[in-house]
Formats: structure tokens, C-alpha cells, sequence
């Protein structure tokens, strides 16, 4: 089972509600959709396809008039739904991926009164069986805590707020938490009348926990409705800056404002095991060297561009007849020093990324560092002799035409043969006979 929503979205044909769904959906891979408070009678398959696709199978618990109303959608490509049991407050079912393993769910529109709402809790404990991970979701239409509300009354203990706890602690059910906004749904009114709640959440099984140790619910924005959708997944998905490699470059050394940034922070007091010392001072130095690099050290490529069109620029200029000005002359002079130190620096770089350590100090050639610096990441072509013929095929698809008519390989290859994949499978051939 991949990612599930569960949203109150109070209204399925609204057009919002569609755009907002079809984004959801598209940009969380989602599998399975419970939507409560549809305010929809009768829906068809026309309207379906509509609002979400036409991969989705629905089941639809009409609403009373324009109240209430379930949705449950599931991409019928991708995972099977078996329904148990259906009414105006809860719809249970069983979810089956490909993976096989089984897991029952249940999309809840609680009652506003508590005595309406008993009859979910004896309808899914009846079904919440401990071999079977279980997951509850949707808008529950009551709040458990003071934490859980910002804004009008507070709350208490009531009938209805005792019978939930019991009904969680006596069927193995645990609230997972969230990630976004604390709170899910708003009256969207004005100055001190506005008030927050969060009346919609998750509840998942310890079978369901030992299955999925890393599943998280994030709260999405309320956009087409007063409650936030609810985003349900099997592993935990934050958004994180991607790791960065910082390895020292020796071009740095050639910059004198980095031997004072070497100091300042190698003389930095530290507390630990020599070896504990040894290691924070050296990541402190690199990572102080790496952000200083990037905001003084110019681009090596760029800055050479730049000199030699301005060397050339005060050379023509030299020409005329006025000649130059004994500021252009310095100008002049300063430029070719920064030149070759530029050219020095690049000359650095590409030495140390060729891997090359047998090369001699003063050799500069930098089309022979590109090309080994590049040559690891470049696909040779293959040039196979044949045992009968004098002159070597070079031709891909003959090449790979005759190697699988050689090793007895059937089916297409599209891509073009390369040294590492052809050798290889030499080498097994070769071992086999």
C-alpha cells in the first residue's frame, strides 16, 4: 500500500475540490482516496473520471440531501478493495497491493452528537482483528484535548471525548502524529470568533506499526475546503537538503586568505579525546574553508573569459596612436599577472580531479587533464574482429546482431553495446567453455 488521503472536502462536485484532488494526487503518488461529506446523492462513473481519472473504481455512500456523503476511490491498476461494511458514518474495507499483504481501512465522518458517533466505535472493533494491520481515517468530529484547539470554549471531558479514548486504547489504535499545520479544520471567521481544531486524524493498529515503522501523516493546506487533506504513507518522506561531499581543493592553498581562515579556526578551543579535537578542528576548517570558497573564490573558467577580453580590450588600445595612460598600463600589467595566476589555478583544479599523481609539475596541458578527467565517465565503442574476416566490424547493431547469435541471447536490445556490458558477458562466456 502506497500513499492514502482522507479529506473532508464538503462537496465532491465541486470544481475546486477536483483541481485541488488531481494535484494531490498527481504530486503524492496516491493510491487509495476516502472523501467524506460529499453532500452528493448519486454519483456516476462519468463524474468520476471527471474529478479524479479514468484508473479510479469508486464505491459511493449517498448522502441524506446535501448531508453527509462517502467517497472511497482506489486505483484499480494498482491495489484491490473488497468492501466489509458501509454506512452513513464509517465505510470499512479491505486494501490489497501487489505486494499481497492485506490491510483493513475505514474512512470516518463522525456525527457532531456523540451518541450517533457510538455506533462507529462498535463497527470498527469489530473488524480491528490483532494478526491484521489496521488503519482509521478521516474527520472524527471530535476533539481530545485542549492542545488540540485554539479559540472558543474549551474543552472538557465530556461523554463523547471519554468514549473515543476508550475506543483507541481498547482496539490497539494509535495516533501517529503529523507533519504540517497543527491544526485541521477552521470556521474561517473574522477576529475572535475564528476558531482551529483538529477534528480529522489517523489512527493505526501495532500490527500496522510492526509493518510500517517509518509511516507518517502530513496535513496539506486547506485549500478547496474548511479541512486540511490528510496524507497518509508507509515511509517517512522529509524534506531534507541533499547531502554534500566537501573535499578539501588544493587550488585553495593558493589564495593567502585562506591560510588566515585555516588559522582562525584551527585555534579554536575545543573539549574531548585528542582524537575527538583532532576531528571537529578538521571539519570546522573545511566547512569554513568550503562557504568562503564560494562567496570570494570566483568562478576559475568565468574569470579567465574576463581577462583575456580585457587584456586584449587595453592591447588594441595600446595600438593607437594615443597609446595608453599610465593607469591603463597598471590596468594592463595587473591583468596579466591575474591571468596567469588564473590559468596557474585551473592548471590546479583539473590536476587534482585527472587523478593523475605521475604527472611533473610544470606540465600544463589541459586538454590532456580533460580528457582524463572525463575518460572514466565516457562509454567506449566496441570494435569486434571476426574469426573469417579481415577487416573489424564497428557497427553497433552488427556487433550485437553477431553476439547474440554467438551466446545464444534472445530478445531486443535497444542501446547501443558498451565496453563494460561486452566484456563482461565475454568473460561468463569464456568461463563457461
Amino acid at each position: 500500500m502506497s500513499t492514502t488521503l482522507f479529506w473532508n472536502c464538503r462537496g465532491a462536485r465541486k470544481r475546486c475540490t477536483g483541481n485541488y484532488l488531481r494535484h494531490l494526487v498527481g504530486d503524492n503518488e496516491v493510491h487509495f482516496v476516502g472523501l467524506v461529506e460529499t453532500k452528493v446523492e448519486t454519483l456516476d462513473r462519468a463524474e468520476v473520471d471527471k474529478m479524479i481519472g479514468t484508473n479510479w473504481d469508486f464505491f459511493h455512500y449517498p448522502a441524506i440531501g446535501k448531508s453527509g456523503g462517502i467517497l472511497v476511490l482506489w486505483r484499480k491498476d494498482l491495489i484491490k478493495f473488497e468492501l466489509r461494511f458501509a454506512d452513513d458514518q464509517v465505510v470499512i474495507g479491505s486494501i490489497t497491493p501487489p505486494d499481497g499483504l492485506s490491510w483493513a481501512v475505514a474512512v470516518v465522518y463522525g456525527n457532531k452528537d456523540y451518541l450517533r458517533r457510538r455506533s462507529i466505535w462498535q463497527n470498527i472493533g469489530t473488524f480491528c482483528v490483532a494478526a491484521e494491520p489496521v488503519l482509521v481515517g478521516g474527520d472524527f468530529n471530535c476533539c481530545l484535548a485542549q492542545s488540540k484547539k485554539k479559540g472558543g470554549k474549551r474543552v472538557t471531558p465530556t461523554a463523547g471525548v471519554v468514549e473515543m479514548a476508550e475506543f483507541m486504547n481498547c482496539n490497539d489504535l494509535h495516533d501517529l502524529g503529523f507533519v504540517g499545520p497543527q491544526f485541521t479544520w477552521c470556521n474561517n471567521k473574522d477576529g475572535n470568533s475564528q476558531i482551529w481544531v483538529r477534528l480529522d486524524r489517523i489512527l493505526m493498529n501495532s500490527e500496522g506499526l510492526s509493518k510500517a515503522p517509518l509511516a507518517m501523516v502530513r496535513h496539506m493546506g486547506r485549500i478547496a475546503s474548511d479541512h486540511a487533506p490528510l496524507l497518509f504513507s508507509l515511509g517517512a518522506k522529509v524534506a531534507t537538503a541533499p547531502e554534500r561531499w566537501v573535499r578539501f581543493e588544493d587550488v585553495w592553498t593558493t589564495y593567502p586568505a585562506s591560510w588566515r581562515i585555516v588559522w582562525l579556526n584551527w585555534r579554536k578551543t575545543d573539549t574531548g579525546s585528542p582524537a575527538d579535537i583532532l576531528n571537529r578542528k578538521c571539519h570546522r576548517t573545511l566547512r569554513a574553508l568550503y562557504h568562503w570558497s564560494r562567496q570570494r573564490a570566483l568562478n576559475l573558467n568565468r574569470r579567465k573569459t574576463e581577462l583575456e577580453r580585457r587584456i586584449i580590450e587595453l592591447q588594441n588600445l595600446d595600438c593607437t596612436p594615443g597609446g595608453l595612460g599610465q593607469d591603463l598600463e597598471e590596468e594592463l600589467r595587473r591583468c596579466v599577472g591575474d591571468l596567469n595566476d588564473t590559468l596557474a589555478r585551473l592548471t590546479i583544479w583539473w590536476r587534482q580531479r585527472a587523478k593523475v599523481r605521475w604527472i611533473e609539475q610544470g606540465d600544463a596541458n589541459s586538454h590532456f587533464f580533460h580528457l582524463a578527467a572525463s575518460g572514466r565517465r565516457r562509454d567506449n565503442r566496441v570494435v569486434l574482429t571476426l574469426p573469417n574476416c579481415d577487416q573489424p566490424v564497428t557497427d553497433q547493431r552488427t556487433i550485437w546482431t553477431l553476439f547474440r547469435h554467438s551466446f545464444g541471447i534472445n530478445g531486443r536490445i535497444d542501446r547501443p553495446a558498451s565496453r563494460g556490458g561486452l566484456n563482461s558477458a565475454m568473460r561468463g562466456r569464456s568461463q563457461l567453455t
